[in-house]
């Protein structure tokens, strides 16, 4: 077949409050409240502080949204940062940074291909294949740490994934922008993007279409895995230590900024700037959480109250668009 049923149209359409003009237009709505309603929100070194969160958060997201739009949920990736930044730690003293760095990515890859072997040739539904990948992922960890963080020896080329900067810019906003960047191209310009989104929104009709389903799946995990490798290693860089409870809301939070960014969590929608605009959302939140000096607990309320609201808007939002055409049909009939 030479093209996929979708054309060149890209994306099936959305319920126009969820298109990227009204998301961005929230999370513009959102900053300037922030800026003015709470201290220090608005200045410059608290907005680089929030980016540099966002970028962590957003390298992440770029994997777990090609996951949604396959019509599937990642909630492994904070165990798998977890287990690669204790094997880069212990890796060390043999590989030196930049092995142990890579060979903390190749394990996050390699965790992002079993889950995508599991889900896509077994058959086995991603929720249950994910989460038993994390308690696995989890165990191993704390094994290999013995239960206690490894701190990592001092070191400028260690910490510069986290802390470097490149003409000005601090790494991971770079590292973020190159992300996004990648995942614009896989969405928007691949026969790969393409089957992703049609996999999402009716996977038969893929399969009739001549699509291979299993090779679809397999490579949305995996290449979901490597977003996360890129996040896992400068979160490791960052706390410059193995730690077998790192980031444990990682693939939650994720989820809640590709929920947030209103791609449908049952697949087959969903761009870019939708996922920037959740992470952006998500970051601005526990930002604003912790300059209120709120106890930490409020951010996975506001999360998951977030996560629902914004399932509910896309539900019901698509129920009064139907009712109101049927209406207005009725009206002019």
């Amino acid at each position: 077949m030479s093209s996929f049923p979708l054309g060149d149209r890209g994306p099936p359409s959305m319920p126009a409050i969820l298109r990227p003009p009204a998301i961005l237009i929230v999370t513009a709505l959102l900053f300037g409240l922030a800026a003015l309603a709470v201290p220090r929100f608005g200045t410059l070194g608290n907005i680089e502080n929030v980016l540099r969160i966002a970028a962590i958060l957003g390298i992440v997201a770029c994997g777990q949204a090609i996951v949604v739009i396959l019509a599937g949920i990642e909630f492994s990736f904070g165990a798998s940062a977890a287990l690669a930044s204790v094997v880069i730690v212990m890796a060390l003293p043999t590989a030196g940074v930049v092995g142990a760095f890579l060979l903390g990515a190749l394990l996050i890859v390699g965790i992002g291909m079993v889950n995508g072997l599991f889900v896509a040739r077994f058959a086995v539904p991603p929720v249950i294949a994910t989460l038993g990948m994390l308690m696995i992922a989890s165990g191993l960890a704390a094994w290999l740490a013995g239960g206690l963080p490894i701190d990592a020896p001092p070191s400028d080329a260690f910490s510069f994934p986290a802390r470097g900067r490149i003409l000005g810019i601090p790494v991971p906003i770079l590292c973020a922008a190159v992300a996004f960047a990648l995942l614009h191209v896989l969405l928007a310009k691949t026969r790969l993007g393409r089957g992703w989104y049609l996999v999402g929104a009716n996977a038969t009709a893929a399969r009739l279409a001549g699509l291979s389903v299993p090779r679809l799946v397999f490579a949305g995990y995996a290449v979901a895995g490597l977003f996360c490798a890129l996040g896992a290693v400068i979160l490791t860089s960052r706390v410059a230590s193995g730690q077998p409870m790192l980031a444990p809301n990682l693939p939650f939070e994720t989820i809640a900024a590709c929920a947030v960014g209103g791609l449908p969590l049952g697949g087959g929608r969903g761009n870019v700037l939708q996922v920037a605009c959740g992470v952006l959302i998500v970051a601005m939140l526990n930002n604003i959480v912790v300059l209120l000096n709120l106890p930490t607990a409020y951010q996975l309320i506001l999360l998951g109250a977030l996560v629902v609201a914004a399932v509910l808007l896309q539900r019901d939002w698509a129920f009064l668009g139907n009712a109101a055409r049927i209406l207005i049909g009725g009206r002019r009939g």
